[in-house]
Order: structure tokens, then sequence, then C-alpha cells
């Protein structure tokens, strides 16, 4: 089993935001050791991009990024008020280069209408307003 230094993407710090953390995994290929890095905990599991790098490491290394995350406040606290108060403005976040932050307005592009009347949260209007209701006799 070799050592591998991986570099993921960890999330929690906001929309369309991340940090870059390094994580020591032991893992028989790179493959399985990008994989079991994405398994970790805050690493943003669903984005393609969420690895950034996979590296062999040796022993001195791997026991080094070891106790580094083990003193990191970021991926020590347990809750996101501990990160704020614990983290503050210590952590380098990054912005996704290619998300674009949209308003409500335009991310629906449509409104939709009762009537004469605009709807704001049309989802929530139609769960608790029955529109085969109104129809009835």
């Amino acid at each position: 089993m070799s050592m591998y230094e991986v570099c993921a993407k960890c999330g929690h710090v906001g929309r369309g935001r991340y940090v870059e953390k390094t994580f020591a995994v032991v893992a028989p290929d790179a493959k399985t050791a990008a994989k079991i890095a994405r398994s970790i905990p805050r690493v943003k599991h669903h984005h393609k991009d969420a690895i950034r790098y996979v590296v062999e490491i040796d022993r001195d290394r791997y026991l080094d990024i070891r106790w580094r995350n083990m003193a990191d406040p970021y991926l020590c606290s347990t809750s996101k008020h501990e990160q704020r108060r614990l983290c503050g403005d210590y952590i380098d976040i990054r912005e996704e280069p290619d998300r674009d932050p949209r308003t409500k307005e335009e991310s629906s592009g449509m409104k939709v209408y009762d009537g004469k009347k605009v709807l704001r949260n049309p989802r929530k209007y139609f769960r608790y307003n029955d529109p085969k209701e109104r129809f009835a006799a």
C-alpha cells in the first residue's frame, strides 16, 4: 500500500465557494486514493473537479500532513457556529470560477399567476391551495 497526498475542494463556506485542503491517504493506487479522499467529510462530493491533484509521498510527508490536519480548526470543528468562531478570516476561501450568480427572477425566467395575482412562491401556494377545489361545485 502506498501513501498519497490528495488535494481536494472542501465546502461549508458559502454557496459557490470552496477551501482547498490536503489529505494524507493510504491506498493501493492513485485512483483509489482519490475515491477515499472524496468520501472524507467536508469534501465537495458531487463536484467533478473536487479532487485537485494526487501525488505519491513518503512516510515523513504523510505524518506531517496528518499532524497539520489534526491541528487545523476548519477540519476539527463540529458545527458551523464553531467553525465561524474558530476559523474566522484565516481560511483562504476561493470562488468557483464557472459559477454565475443569479437572482431569483433570472433563475426561474417566468412568473406564475393565479388569476391576476402573481404568486411569490408557486410550489408552496399549490401545495396548500389545491387548484381542483376552486372549481368544485
